[in-house]
């Protein structure tokens, strides 16, 4: 297990050891590191590459889990996540138990789902990429942050940006020949809930192994805060302000701060596609 320890407010150095417990309850044995930096998890998943184990677990945040596929040199290896983070996206979407006993148990089940992983320059994801003001808002939370990370600690970054408004104009191309122009936000997204908060378009499905292209074009913060409103509801919908498709290679020109993952990835232009082969990830397995 990789596990970072101040994920949820340090939660992790408690919930990683009942893990343990449990999975050696279960006739599992596991060995836990707590990480001690940023990049720490994504060195340790490149050096355990090498080492004799049956399934690699990263426990932590979004956060944590994308460092720990970025590190592993076969993305492909038996995967598990405890989630213990801040919106734990990736476990509301695919329905991850955050209970180390549940947890437990779905690791020594060894029922594997497989997640299709995307590609931003070089750095894999599996949940989305950001460019616009989106990519603003994790630019700016990333100068600013200090310690944990709690949803309270977004209110600044979203402070500042409604009062400067950053405003970009962004084009996507993807790979059918398709352009899309005039944008002022683009998400690429493997997921249906943004931030564990809003809700995007209903007709995303994160095990249809596509990515999913939403171009926005709102420019005033009004405009911006009734899509708000209406995400919040579920009620978000393609129209003259959002353009919805699917691709498996997109390239984002202009400029503005894009991220992956929720992490700060640098600005555009950025080019995303779909890695060919799949993550296989420990999930319950289905109902029969």
């Amino acid at each position: 297990m990789i596990a970072n320890p101040i994920s949820g407010g340090g939660r992790a150095r408690v919930l990683v050891p009942r893990l343990c417990a449990a999975l050696q309850q279960l006739g599992v044995e596991s060995v836990a590191f707590f990480t001690t930096r940023a990049g720490e998890a994504r060195e340790r998943a490149a050096t355990a590459g090498a080492e004799n184990w049956d399934g690699l677990i990263a426990a932590g945040g979004d956060g944590t889990m994308n460092e720990v596929v970025n590190g592993m040199p076969d993305p492909t290896q038996p995967l598990g996540f405890l989630p213990v983070g801040t919106a734990n996206v990736l476990s509301v979407e695919l329905g991850l138990p955050r209970r180390p006993e549940l947890a437990a148990r779905v690791f020594a089940n060894g029922h594997l789902r497989e997640h299709a992983i995307g590609e931003c320059d070089g750095r894999r994801f599996l949940l989305f990429v950001g460019a616009g003001l989106d990519g603003a808002l994790v630019e700016r939370l990333s100068a600013v942050r200090t310690g944990t990370l709690g949803k309270h600690k977004w209110l600044g970054p979203i402070l500042w940006i409604g009062r400067r408004w950053p405003r970009h104009s962004l084009r996507a191309t993807l790979d059918d020949g398709t352009v899309l122009d005039g944008l002022t936000s683009v998400l690429v997204t493997r997921s249906r809930n943004y931030g564990g908060v809003v809700s995007l378009l209903p007709d995303i499905d994160p095990a249809d192994g596509m990515l999913h292209v939403l171009g926005f074009r709102m420019r005033g913060r009004l405009a911006w805060a009734w899509q708000g409103v209406r995400a919040g509801f579920g009620r978000l919908r393609p129209g003259r302000h959002l353009v919805a498709t699917t691709a498996s290679t997109i390239v984002i020109e202009g400029v503005a701060p894009y991220h992956v993952d929720g992490d700060h990835g640098g600005t555009t232009p950025a080019t995303i596609r779909l890695l060919p082969r799949p993550l296989r990830l420990y999930a319950p397995a289905p109902n029969r």
